[in-house]
């Protein structure tokens, strides 16, 4: 019942030699409710994952106070915490993909 969400992205409805029919249009709007749930999903694992990763970021650099550091303009710092949040993003893909 749910095939769905694992489909590739909605075909473009007229696109190329296929002609628009309905079991197309059908097609292309369980498969954008597909992205548009997926999309919810990521949305909901970022905003759990990366204040989390942030929190426990800050409790192994004990000593820097990482966001103090941001305020004062700190580039270097800038630099690692958007390596970590990079990293995070990239395992939090990797986990929903498969």
């Amino acid at each position: 019942m749910l095939t769905f969400l694992l489909q590739g992205l909605p075909p473009l409805p007229g696109g190329g030699v296929q002609m628009m029919t309905l079991d197309t249009l059908i097609s292309w709007f369980w498969n954008a409710i597909a992205v548009i749930w997926w999309t919810i999903v990521a949305a909901i694992a970022f905003a759990i994952v990366i204040p989390i990763a942030l929190f426990l970021f800050n409790k192994m650099t004990k000593g820097i106070d990482e966001m103090a550091e941001l305020k004062n303009g700190n580039v270097a710092v800038a630099i690692v915490l958007f390596g970590f949040i990079v990293s995070m993003t990239l395992i939090v893909i990797t986990i929903l993909i498969k």
